[in-house]
Formats: structure tokens, C-alpha cells, sequence
């Protein structure tokens, strides 16, 4: 597998005039080469792949990363053993990571003068999960769905939203999950209306709104779910304006299909929601994909008009 993705990059660069790459990002280094550990530098080029980290994940990395790869200490000088790599290859070019490499790394890598550098987003290459990462994905579903089914019953008027949040993550992590994908969200009352309302010491209340927002781990793969419920009974204006969401909810789902353009699919609802004159409550884009980062492609927003 990490053969394949090696030449699917060597394919991404090559197609942009590039002969190699720099990488830093963790979910790149462990895509392109499986090496899970917290840090090391992945330099691809045509003829070798060669991970450079500390002495801390070598014997892990030499585990994790098979025979495609070579790891190699770089003994706390992980830019310069970049650029040596690169200077020995004599590569010309060099892709790395527009929206990942810090400044002060990037200037290390380029004092050496022996090569050009171009940045470029990876995502797009992740975009298309093989059928592991689509189980990987669906099971950290799985468990982030029981973990809510468990928290159900201790969602009552005086508990504190940071209690929920801790007792879900709590459950999330007894399931199976490695970690929480995300900072859990957990806003009551008003305080709902707010997308990334992360939990506080307030008490919840009986007849208020509350949104959760959290997601698990499995393999790496992250899930990323919302879930709504009221504290006791909901009144019919609760009702409507819950059902009102749900058929929004369903619209986009069916409009999902291969093919389908990302700012369609967020324009149907959009739609719905002017409409039916809530659209100013709309405030944000539609969805997104997950995989190794929370937040993937695609991206269903009105502003992303490709696949």
C-alpha cells in the first residue's frame, strides 16, 4: 500500500513539473509511509523515500514503515537532513506543504540555495479513501453513536454541559476510540445557536435546546457527528423547528451522489432554508469529509464549485 501512494505522489508531482517532495504534516507522513510517531520529516524523490527522525520513533518507524522506506536519525537537525537529501538527489524541484510547514523550517530547508520549492496542498490525493479507511471511518462512527446512546440517560436539568462532555468522551474512549477526534461541543439554551460552543459550567436546564458536537478515533480515521436533543419534553415550536432541520438534513443527503457538485449539494439546502425564511440562520457551509484530519475534502460549501 505505501508503495502505491509513493507513486501516486511521484504521479501529483510530476504533473506539476516537480521532482520531489518535503513533508511534516503527521497524517501525510503516515499516509504516504505509516509511521504514526510525533515527529520526522518524509522526503520523497524519484529514486529513494527516506523518513528522517530522532532516535525516540527510529526502531518505531523501521516497524511502521516497511522496506519502501528508509528511516534515518537526523540526529536534531531534521531540515538540514532534508535538504542533504535532496542536494544528493539533485531534484531540481521540491514540492511541500503551502498550508502545514512552519516559516522558520522552510528557511532552514532553503539556505542551502541547491533547489526551487513550491507549495502544494496533499488533500486532494486523500480525497478518494480506499475501503479500509472507509471501515475505519464507519467505526469510529459506530462507536461515537453508542457512546451517545449511553449518555442519553444522564442528560437531565442541573447537570453541567462540561459533565456531559466528559462523561461522552468518557464512553467514546471505553468503545474503542483512540482519542476524541475534535474538542466536544456541548451547548444548552441559547448557547446552542453556536456551532463550536464547546462545553462550560453551565447547568443545563429542562425545556432547553442542547447540541452535541463530538466525534471518535479508529485507525486514525475520525467520525465527526451532530446530535440535538431537548432537556425533558420539546413544545411543538421546539418540534417544528427540529423537523424543519431533519428535512434539510435528508435533502442534502440525497442529493449526495458521484459527480456531484459541492456547492449544489449545499444549494439544495440553502434553498430549502430560504424557503421556508430561515436561511439567515444558516450561517456556515454545509458539511465536509473526514479521514486522518477532521476535516477533509469534500468541502460542501457555496463557494466550492469542483467535484
Amino acid at each position: 500500500m505505501t508503495k502505491e501512494r509513493i507513486e501516486a505522489l511521484r504521479g501529483f508531482l510530476k504533473n506539476r513539473a516537480l521532482a520531489s517532495a518535503v513533508l511534516l504534516q503527521p497524517e501525510n507522513l503516515r499516509y504516504f509511509s505509516g509511521f504514526t510517531g510525533g515527529e520526522g520529516v518524509l522526503v520523497v524523490t524519484p529514486n529513494r523515500v527516506v523518513l528522517w527522525t530522532d532516535l525516540r520513533y527510529t526502531e518505531q518507524a523501521a516497524q511502521e514503515c516497511g522496506h519502501t522506506v528508509q528511516v534515518v536519525n537526523h540526529a536534531g537537525h531534521p531540515a538540514a537532513a532534508a535538504a542533504a537529501t535532496l542536494a544528493e538527489d539533485d531534484v531540481g524541484a521540491a514540492a511541500y506543504e503551502a498550508d502545514y510547514m512552519p516559516h522558520t523550517f522552510f528557511e532552514r530547508l532553503a539556505e542551502t540555495g541547491e533547489c526551487c520549492f513550491e507549495g502544494v496542498s496533499l488533500q486532494g490525493i486523500r480525497a478518494v479513501k480506499e475501503p479500509y479507511e472507509v471501515e475505519a471511518t464507519r467505526k469510529a462512527g459506530r462507536i461515537a453513536a453508542a457512546a451517545f446512546a449511553d449518555l442519553l440517560a444522564y442528560i437531565k436539568p442541573g447537570v453541567t454541559e462540561r459533565e456531559l462532555a466528559a462523561r461522552l468522551e468518557s464512553n467514546m474512549l471505553l468503545a474503542g476510540s483512540e482519542e476524541k477526534a475534535f474538542d466536544t461541543i456541548v451547548a444548552s439554551g441559547k448557547r446552542s445557536a453556536m456551532p463550536h460552543g464547546t462545553a462550560t459550567d453551565k447547568a443545563v436546564a429542562a425545556g432547553e435546546f442542547i447540541t452535541f458536537d463530538f466525534g471518535a478515533v479508529c485507525d486514525g480515521y475520525h467520525s465527526d457527528m451532530t446530535r440535538t436533543v431537548v432537556v425533558g419534553r420539546a413544545d411543538d415550536e421546539q418540534k417544528r423547528f427540529y423537523n424543519l432541520v431533519l428535512e434539510g438534513q435528508r435533502l442534502g443527503i440525497d442529493a449526495v451522489r458521484a459527480g456531484a457538485v459541492c456547492s449544489e449539494v449545499d444549494g439544495v439546502v440553502r434553498r430549502f432554508f430560504e424557503k421556508h425564511e430561515k436561511a439567515q440562520y444558516f450561517t456556515h457551509a454545509l458539511g465536509h469529509g473526514t479521514g486522518l484530519e477532521i476535516h477533509e475534502q469534500p468541502v460542501l460549501s457555496p463557494r466550492r464549485k469542483a467535484y
